[in-house]
């Protein structure tokens, strides 16, 4: 155990948190590894050892996870095998060579059905294949790794790097002059360069347990759409409001899964900033590298 080597080792590095992640640790000048699934399978065992004994850092930030909700109703094992067995995989290496794990989780173990915003201490209630993976892995890790963990979940991510929401709505307001868009699921959209500030905060000021973050604020999909729209000046788009039941997709979806911030909060001293900001900013520079 200790005889660190580096100050990060960032798992999932070319997803799209990952991406963001890797950005700011080269912003901060922070020394980091970074890994993703060419050079570890976290599903097994004996590579995730082996990489944390190459690279020995004092955190693990986990990024890599299966995050297709719909594909996961038809392929389950391999869900189970990246997002439960996955991190179980990474807390015992934590375990094994005393660094923490900082490991990112979601809004879907919620039902949706409390009403209001979620508090991190709020029952969990998984409804579909990805969810029920993803609250496995949190629940292996908080088992193997009481004290040296810290699980962030999180809502709604998009960023510069892969397939995201707001991605998708621009591209279907090039082709199509109507856009239908559910109007009865709630939650925070977050930007994925403030989500990563937001961890990097966490591990600076040493909390550990799980957390809520998002950016402030929250809206419904059909609200988010409109926002994209209306700022990427796509006047001619009109975005109609759909019901979730009418999309028929495979996987159940928490319909009111605002998470409560107030703990990341009181840790760190400051939100992060409201979501129709964080919009503003990531189609700026959107723009900007296009």
């Amino acid at each position: 155990m200790g005889n660190f080597r580096t100050q990060y080792l960032v798992i999932g590095s070319k997803g799209m948190l990952g991406s963001h992640m890797v950005n700011l640790l080269k912003e901060l000048r922070v020394e980091y590894a970074e890994m993703d699934i060419e050079e570890i399978d976290i599903a097994r065992l004996s590579s995730v050892m082996d990489a944390v004994d190459e690279t020995r850092p004092r955190a693990i930030i986990n990024c890599a996870a299966i995050t297709d909700v719909d594909g996961c109703e038809s392929a389950p094992d391999d869900a189970f095998r990246v997002n439960t067995r996955g991190p179980e995989n990474l807390a015992k290496a934590c375990l094994r060579f005393g660094c923490l794990l900082l490991h990112l989780s979601t809004d879907y173990v919620f039902d949706g059905l409390k009403g209001c915003s979620y508090r991190e201490d709020d029952p969990i209630n998984p409804l579909g294949v990805y969810a029920k993976s993803k609250a496995e892995g949190d629940a292996c890790i908080r088992a193997l790794l009481p004290e040296n963990h810290c699980i962030v979940r999180t809502q709604w991510l998009y960023g510069l790097y892969g397939r995201n929401f707001v991605e998708a709505i621009l591209d279907q307001a090039r082709e199509k002059s109507v856009l239908r868009v559910v109007n009865d699921q709630h939650g925070s959209p977050t930007y994925a360069h403030d989500l990563a500030i937001a961890m990097i905060r966490l591990c600076n000021v040493g909390v550990r347990g799980t957390v809520h973050v998002t950016n402030a604020g929250h809206t419904t999909w059909y609200d988010f759409a409109s926002a994209i729209v209306k700022k990427a000046s796509l006047n001619r788009v009109e975005v109609l409001p759909i019901s979730t039941g009418d999309l028929k997709r495979p996987a159940p979806r928490p319909l009111y899964s605002v998470l409560d911030n107030s703990r990341f909060i009181e840790l760190t001293g400051a939100p992060l900033r409201q979501w129709e900001e964080a919009l503003d900013e990531y189609l700026s520079v959107r723009s900007s590298i296009s």
